[in-house]
């Protein structure tokens, strides 16, 4: 197994997934004794692509080999990562029903021990044996949510990671396991839903968001922060890594937003109104609280941390701002650019959250650096400005559950 589980997380590190954000790894056992590793390759046909097992038989056929011994596929969880119905079915045709068939995590832990004949009759997701029959993963959630009873929620973007690691958690969801949830694609954004606890506040945090630019319609980008309302939130921060506008303003410092510009050309709340989620025309003055604002000043003042305040530009993306863009923004009354948070402000604002945001700024814009931005950069700095972040939160979080 351990041979195996080398060969397999050896092929899932170089997986190509830059649509899914989900690599998987897979290894085969050969009746000779050789092993046989691929990983999943997508392409912009995406959800149809080359899985990691269909990828793994190729190399095994090509070498002249004809039947499959063992088998193990390494990939996120829980649920276990099990071969899709089409890869059980073309393994079926080089093994046995009762050849071996593993499913483990990237840090060498073993979700689940099955034959490939037990596996065949049954769907995609093959459950963790920790979960209930029949319940979903957003059934699982609300069911933690009465229990936890969330105050706050928390959206972190790019490279923000290091923030969610200091939550005690008590139910890690993958956002992919949610039906209809947008997915993030983009590295820095892990695409997790983590109920649990931080400085004391019971909280639902969303690591990692999903972005206009990565093709999801804009109502799609309203239904994260509609479920932290829905699971009881009544505040909410949004953080994100930001561009600086203003010299003044350089990577590594946090800005609170206290206004945007919606220059996305896309607004979450266009198409069919429902009054019971938020009225049609919703007013956006006061936006980001300025409660809230004063409240993380005096949070920030207490630790000795320096906090800005701007007005924050939302670009579509995926491309950086040229230059001329940056001059066209500063004279707007912009402070930052980003490609995202406001479509997911509006959304809370509808909704009825109290709304603060946070921006990280992880580089100069274009024009005011002598090198050009890049999302290397941005997810280097945010990381860096990350645990400033979290001391910000640490201190503020008890006087914003207060608040709701």
């Amino acid at each position: 197994m351990e041979e195996l589980f080398a060969a397999a997380a050896t092929a899932r590190a170089r997986a190509w997934a830059p649509y899914s954000g989900f690599a998987v790894g897979a290894a085969l056992r050969a009746e000779s004794g050789r092993i046989f590793a691929g990983c999943n390759v997508e392409n912009a046909a995406y959800p149809l692509s080359q899985c990691a097992e269909a990828s793994a038989l190729g190399a095994l056929v090509a070498a002249g080999e004809r039947r499959v011994l063992e088998i193990l596929v390494v990939g996120e969880g829980p649920p276990p990562c099990v071969p899709c119905g089409g890869c059980r079915q073309r393994l079926a045709e080089f093994a046995a029903p009762e050849a071996p068939v593993g499913v483990a995590l990237p840090d060498g832990r073993l979700l689940l021990r099955t034959t490939l004949g037990a596996l065949l009759p049954f769907p995609f997701r093959f459950r963790s044996e920790t979960a209930v029959v029949g319940e979903s993963a957003l059934d699982r959630l609300r069911e933690a949510a009465r229990a936890l009873s969330p105050v706050a929620g928390l959206v972190l973007g790019s490279g923000l990671g290091a923030v969610a690691e200091r939550i005690e958690p008590v139910l890690v969801v993958e956002a992919r396991e949610i039906a209809g949830f947008p997915v993030p694609s983009v590295a820095g954004h892990r695409g997790r839903l983590i109920l649990g606890r931080l400085a004391g506040v019971p909280l639902l945090c969303l690591e990692g968001r999903a972005h206009l630019y990565e093709g999801h319609p804009p109502a799609a980008l309203a239904r994260p922060v509609r479920l932290l309302r829905e699971l009881g939130c009544h505040v909410v921060v949004l953080a994100s890594a930001v561009g600086s506008l203003r010299p003044a303003v350089p990577p590594g410092s946090l800005v609170l937003v206290s206004d945007h510009l919606n220059l996305q050309g896309a607004n979450p709340l266009v198409g069919p109104a429902d009054e019971r989620i938020g009225p049609r025309f919703p007013a956006l003055d006061d936006l980001y609280d300025p409660g809230l604002r004063a409240l993380l000043h005096r949070a920030a003042g207490e630790i000795g941390l320096e906090l800005a305040e701007g007005v924050l530009a939302a670009m579509l993306g995926p491309c950086f701002e040229t230059p001329a863009e940056i001059r066209m923004l500063r004279r707007l009354g912009a402070d930052l650019v980003s490609m995202s948070m406001v479509p997911e402000a509006i959304a809370a604002r509808h909704c009825g959250l109290r709304v603060a945001g946070i921006g990280v700024v992880t580089n100069l814009a274009a024009g005011l650096a002598a090198a050009p931005p890049s999302h290397a950069e941005t997810l280097a700095r945010a990381a860096a400005a990350a645990d400033e972040l979290a001391r910000l939160l640490v201190a503020a979080l008890p006087e914003l559950a207060r608040c709701a």
